[in-house]
């Protein structure tokens, strides 16, 4: 996973610099972050620090499922999933844009499924996600 913008493991971020930080994409965060709630309940937002080379991330947990890890960049984010074989298999016979189904295709697959991670700038990004979060929690 490519590095946060939050490096300093004695510093743990918070909602406010996390809002500073990502600017006007915050509205995609929020849109996400409800997306979750009015869908499937509860969000329980958790900063981890994963080391010098990934720094501060956002793991988004659903009634203790991992959902995604945000990754705070200036001005935007980044999102991190991992899928299993049959969310895998669902994404790639989906009309989920194929670019995120090209990445899925090439991640390295591991025993806890294919991780991928793309940048999330725009409606159509935050839309993705929200598709992706379906696949995550209704699998």
């Amino acid at each position: 996973m490519s590095a946060s913008i939050y490096s300093d493991k004695n510093n743990v971020p918070d909602q406010i610099m996390l809002y500073h930080d990502l600017r006007d994409s915050r509205n995609h965060f929020d849109e996400i972050k409800n997306f979750i709630i009015n869908q499937y309940g509860e969000i329980s937002p958790e900063w981890k620090h994963y080391g010098k080379n990934s720094g501060w991330l956002l793991k988004m947990i659903n009634h203790k499922r991992n959902v995604m890890f945000v990754v705070p960049c200036h001005g935007y984010f980044k999102v991190a999933f991992t899928f299993g074989d049959k969310a895998s298999q669902a994404i790639f016979n989906s009309s989920v844009p194929k670019s995120i189904k090209d990445l899925l295709a090439g991640a390295k697959k591991h025993v806890e499924g294919r991780t991928i991670q793309f940048e999330v700038k725009s409606k159509s990004d935050c839309l993705a996600v929200q598709s992706l979060i379906q696949f995550k929690l209704n699998k």
